[in-house]
């Protein structure tokens, strides 16, 4: 898989998808940047590679979604009751995402919560922070905190744990604030763009989640922490 540092610098390359937990009925991977969760017919996803890489499932769906180019921790089940189980507690707000983001600039967060309304813009795949009163707004609460300044290359590592799961969330509420996601190609400075790689290098990682495994409804806790964001 691709791990990128706050400088976009290619850090580690792996052919196979790393499995971090699973149990009899689902399975928690180490997603790879750069690799869609699901996709149409003959492109190439998380779900497809994993199909191959363990043919002996004879059903596997992610019950979640990261961005293509976001990499971390991914939930799939096993089984359609186990999909079925674990989408009741993603909707109900009882999984806590845990999300680690370099981003331009000194950014001081203690324990912050950002309240946000964002909405999808018509036919593009892209957001914006809106009013609350606009049609399509929907409320994006994110608790956030700093976790140190790289004053070298003038960038701090955030701790994001979004409560709401709205398109490009983590993205939008930090790019509203003056502290836009290292190398995002569609909320980055208008500066970096044209130099920005596109596949791959956004500087954020799905860190840590916490759920109840849907077989016996026992708390797990998953953490991974990639090269350039210790």
């Amino acid at each position: 898989m691709v791990r990128w540092s706050c400088d976009g610098k290619k850090l580690t390359d792996k052919a196979l998808i790393e499995i971090v937990w699973q149990s009899r009925i689902a399975i928690a991977v180490d997603k790879p940047a750069g690799l869609p969760t699901t996709a149409a017919p003959g492109i190439e996803s998380v779900e497809t590679r994993l199909a191959k890489q363990l043919p002996d499932l004879g059903y596997l769906t992610a019950v979640h979604r990261l961005d293509r180019d976001v990499g971390g921790i991914l939930l799939l089940a096993k089984t359609k009751k186990a999909a079925r189980l674990l989408s009741e507690q993603f909707a109900a707000r009882k999984v806590r995402k845990t999300y680690l983001a370099w981003v331009d600039g000194e950014a001081i967060f203690n324990n912050d919560v950002w309240v946000d309304y964002v909405r999808k813009l018509p036919d593009q795949a892209k957001g914006e922070i809106c009013s609350e009163v606009n049609d399509g707004a929907k409320r994006a609460e994110t608790h956030v905190r700093s976790i140190r300044y790289d004053r070298e290359r003038n960038c701090t590592l955030l701790e994001l744990c979004p409560l709401t799961g709205r398109m490009h969330q983590l993205r939008l509420q930090t790019a509203g604030r003056r502290h836009p996601i290292r190398h995002d190609p569609i909320y980055g400075p208008a500066s970096l763009e044209p130099a920005a790689p596109r596949d791959g290098l956004i500087c954020l990682t799905a860190h840590r989640l916490e759920f109840r495994d849907p077989g016996n409804g026992q708390v797990i806790k998953i953490a991974t922490t990639p090269e350039g964001y210790q």
